[in-house]
């Protein structure tokens, strides 16, 4: 059985950070209400969701955002130092399924989300996009040991589509020991003139540790 909860966005959200000095991090946010979302990052295995929202103005958004702190940093540190979000973005009048990650400062990829039917672009707003996350681990020719988080569009029949491979989240030490890391669904609708906010739909939410 499905398990579906839902996000609301105000106007004039986002999570960005951009040189010199933007930096915002004011999105809607909530925990799966069924699986762990907070654990330090080695334990980390994957995240999956999927997403449904009537997207119309520039820029609205949906999808997974992980949060990475020093494993000992204060509690009074609200933003963290790195994040990663990936989901849908509608961007210049298309769907988008969108991926930014965030290390000193913010960049972002956009590839089209294929439409359900173009002809019923309502359809096409309310069906369900599913996104992946998971971390792989392999090893290279002299047997040294190689981390990175992989982004995926997960299909109707379950084929895996990559979007993008991240790897300075185990860049900083051992495979991130002093990193502690959270699994949200997010929700933002940078649009500050919006006059109504985003309603976010997420289905299926799963976080999976070690």
């Amino acid at each position: 059985m499905s398990s579906i909860f839902t996000i609301t966005a105000a106007p004039d959200t986002d999570i960005w950070r951009k040189p010199p000095h933007t930096d915002v991090f004011n999105a809607a946010t909530a925990p799966s209400p069924s699986t762990k979302t907070k654990g330090p990052l080695p334990s980390f295995l994957s995240a999956k969701a999927s997403f449904s929202f009537p997207w119309t103005e520039q820029y609205d958004q949906a999808g997974l955002l992980l949060s990475f702190r020093p494993l000992h940093s204060p509690n009074t540190i609200t933003s963290p130092t790195k994040w990663i979000k990936t989901g849908i973005e509608f961007y210049n009048g298309q769907p988008q399924l969108s991926t930014v990650a965030c290390d000193r400062w913010a960049d972002w990829s956009v590839s089209p989300l294929a439409t359900v039917d173009a002809a019923e672009p309502s359809k096409t707003e309310t069906s369900w996009t599913t996104i992946l996350i998971e971390k792989e681990v392999n090893f290279n020719e002299t047997n040294e040991r190689g981390s990175s988080l992989w982004v995926y569009h997960v299909l109707e029949g379950g084929e895996k589509v990559a979007l993008r491979e991240i790897c300075w989240v185990y860049g900083d030490d051992n495979d991130g020991v002093e990193w502690e890391l959270e699994v949200l669904a997010m929700a933002a609708r940078p649009a500050k003139n919006a006059t109504t906010g985003l309603e976010v739909q997420v289905r299926d939410m799963e976080v999976k540790w070690a």
